[in-house]
């Protein structure tokens, strides 16, 4: 498990981020593996976060779907298979032997973010239906409820569901972005929409500061990439800031306060969450052999692992980090075939 929000806190509040970074060491990655999500060969691989070595892979056939995101809890893996409509299962053997591997999510549901909620109830994104779904993984039991015009991805606070809509239309924007937020825990409850000011909403990460960080990816090819901040309590934006560039993808929060976002043209864009400030944007992101980066996951540690897929005609690698501000490369793990997603989790098969 990631460090308590208490320590993260503490980590923050300290200014110098080595002396986060020392105190972060101290945590254990045993028993941890990042949970890397490949498109191309429809498969996840297991990178040990003490060794950084490959263990098994899972492979996600049935079905053969489009998955591209990727959410974990303990040993926990949910893996929307996106135009297969439905949710691929893989916890290892250690969910009960009726736990179902596949659950069916409604036709033409083109399912993409995932989020866990506890030990058996998670919230899927279907975008093509304006909807989510509340899937319990136990059991493969299913309800679905609107939830805005797009919805590419969901996060969770400890009282609300919020989904992310990206408002497409075609697969450009339509207008800005909405989020629309519901009472935890049952998919019937109260529930409201307020407006972002950005385009195409797809991603979202809870900070260490309790805020959500909510990447919008904006128009193709006019990189209008932008990071909207949003207030889980007020539920309301709260700033947005300008100059993520072309299509930036998913986020960490990592614990020295910096808010890291995944970029394919770029790596690894920075932003300074303590003073809102983008610190490493287009012209200035950090590119690990060169590579873009399609996704990212920290381990307790605080090392960064950055999923590059490189031309997705074969293999692609992770290249796991030191800590910010240093980034010094520690080891390059081969993976599958267009790497999409990574998440902590942990799996018994692996040591």
């Amino acid at each position: 498990m990631l460090a308590s929000p208490h320590r993260l806190a503490l980590c923050v509040l300290a200014v110098a981020a080595a002396a986060c970074s020392d105190a972060l060491e101290q945590d254990s990655t045993a028993g941890l593996v990042i949970a890397v999500v490949n498109t191309g060969s429809n498969d996840v691989s297991f990178v040990n976060a003490t060794s950084f070595t490959i263990g098994p892979v899972a492979d996600l056939t049935p079905p053969t779907g489009t998955p591209g995101t990727v959410d974990a809890r303990g040993t926990v893996i949910l893996v929307p298979m996106g135009d297969a409509d439905a949710v691929r299962v893989v916890s290892s053997g250690t969910l009960p032997a009726s736990a179902p591997s596949i659950i069916a999510l409604p036709a033409g549901s083109g399912a993409t973010g995932v989020a866990i909620q506890d030990d058996s109830l998670a919230w899927v994104a279907n975008p093509n239906l304006n909807s989510v779904t509340q899937v319990n993984y136990l059991t493969g039991d299913t309800a679905t409820v609107g939830a805005g015009t797009y919805p590419q991805a969901v996060v969770l606070t400890r009282d609300y569901v919020f989904v992310i809509n990206g408002n497409l239309s075609g697969g450009a924007p339509a207008g800005p972005s909405t989020v629309r937020w519901r009472t935890r825990p049952g998919p019937v409850g109260t529930f409201g929409d307020f407006a972002l000011s950005c385009t195409n909403a797809r991603f979202a990460a809870v900070g260490g500061d309790g805020l959500l960080y909510v990447v919008c990816a904006g128009a193709a090819g006019a990189g209008d990439g932008k990071l909207s901040i949003v207030d889980p309590v007020a539920r309301r934006e709260v700033a947005v800031l300008n100059g993520l560039g072309e299509s930036p993808g998913p986020a960490v929060y990592h614990p020295s306060g910096r808010l890291l976002v995944a970029s394919q043209a770029e790596g690894i864009l920075e932003v300074n969450a303590l003073t809102r400030t983008v610190t490493r944007g287009p012209g200035a992101g950090l590119k690990p052999l060169g590579d873009g980066v399609a996704a990212l996951a920290l381990d307790p540690r605080g090392r960064v692992y950055a999923v590059a897929p490189g031309t997705c005609a074969g293999p692609g690698r992770v290249h796991v980090l030191a800590a910010p501000p240093s980034y010094r490369a520690l080891k390059t793990v081969p993976v599958g075939v267009c790497p999409a997603a990574a998440a902590l989790a942990a799996v018994p098969l692996i040591n």
